[in-house]
């Protein structure tokens, strides 16, 4: 069980990383990921985007603490990153971004395949308790 909370104790701090960079960081974070600047009107999206990273991110902490009570975030989080990296990789696709940050979505493409791992393996735990 102390895999599985460690998992979810890096995703969330993972999330909240990512988060920081795009608040406090976003010069930095555009230089290292060969991104356009943003537009000073446009930064208010990026903002929100990672006040959403954040909230993934709590809900990650609270599955580390409590995974029966709170799987539920690890399945929208699983749903989420792949989504997340369907968008980077469209956008790598039409030469809209280059390598970097497709490479970072490469983390919330594992931690996806591993949430959904966990998710399939607490079914069938759950299945199993059920019967006996």
């Amino acid at each position: 069980m102390s895999g599985q909370r460690g998992i979810f104790f890096s995703a969330a701090l993972f999330n909240w990383g990512v988060a920081g960079g795009l608040i406090f960081a976003m010069p930095l974070v555009e230089r290292l990921l060969a991104l356009e600047p943003v537009a000073p009107g446009a930064k208010v999206f990026v903002d929100l985007f990672a006040v959403l990273v954040i909230a993934f991110g709590c809900g990650y902490w609270m599955a580390a603490l409590d995974f029966r009570r709170y799987r539920l975030f690890a399945s929208w989080g699983a749903w989420a990153k792949l989504a997340v990296v369907a968008v980077v990789f469209w956008h790598f696709i039409v030469g809209h971004i280059g390598w970097p940050l497709l490479a970072l979505s490469a983390g919330d493409l594992i931690y996806a395949a591993v949430f959904l791992a966990l998710l399939r393996n607490a079914r069938r735990t759950g299945a199993q308790e059920v019967l006996q």
